[in-house]
C-alpha cells in the first residue's frame, strides 16, 4: 500500500511539473509572437478549439501581466480602436448550440478605453503581415490578434485559422 501511495504521489508531482512548464512555455511563445519582451505575465485561462479539418479552429488566452508600459511595445502595436476590417471580423457573431455571440461576448472581454492591438496576418496570400486591409477579401482567415488593456495590464490573445 505504501508503495502504491508513494508511486501515485510521484506521478502526481510529475504531472504538475510538466503541466506548469507547458503553460510557461506556451506563455513565452505567445509573448514572442506578439513582440512583448521584459515583462512578468501569467496565462489566467486559455481555450483551444483547433483540431478541426486541416487544423481549423481558434486559440484564446487571457494573460495577466504585472505592468506593461507603452514603450515596451513594438512599432507593430497600434492604439485602439480596431481598424474597420478587424472590427468587422471581431463583431461578427459565431453560433453554436448555446446561441450566437461575437468575439467580446464569447471570451468575456470588457470594453477597453485605454489600449493597443497587435495584428499579424498569417494567410499565405498576405503581402504585408501587419496590414489588415485585404483581410476580408479572402475565402479564409489565418491571423493573430492581441489586445492589451493598459488599465488592467491584461492581454487578450487570439488566433483564428479557417
Amino acid at each position: 500500500m505504501k508503495k502504491f501511495l508513494y508511486s501515485s504521489f510521484i506521478i502526481f508531482t510529475i504531472n504538475i511539473v510538466i503541466g506548469c512548464s507547458l503553460n510557461i512555455n506556451n506563455q513565452s511563445k505567445i509573448l514572442k509572437k506578439i513582440e512583448i519582451h521584459d515583462t512578468n505575465c501569467k496565462i489566467e485561462n486559455d481555450i483551444d478549439t483547433h483540431g478541426g479539418f486541416l487544423g481549423d479552429g481558434e486559440y484564446f488566452a487571457k494573460i495577466k501581466c504585472s505592468k506593461i508600459k507603452s514603450n515596451q511595445l513594438s512599432l507593430n502595436w497600434k492604439k485602439l480602436p480596431l481598424s474597420e476590417p478587424l472590427n468587422y471580423v471581431i463583431q461578427m457573431e459565431q453560433c453554436d448550440y448555446i446561441g450566437c455571440k461575437n468575439f467580446y461576448e464569447r471570451y468575456s472581454i470588457p470594453s477597453i478605453e485605454n489600449g493597443y492591438y497587435y495584428f499579424l496576418d498569417r494567410h499565405y496570400e498576405s503581402q504585408n503581415k501587419y496590414d489588415d486591409t485585404n483581410l476580408n477579401s479572402r475565402a479564409s482567415w489565418n491571423f493573430t490578434l492581441a489586445i492589451i488593456d493598459m488599465d488592467t495590464n491584461i492581454i487578450y490573445f487570439y488566433e483564428l485559422d479557417t
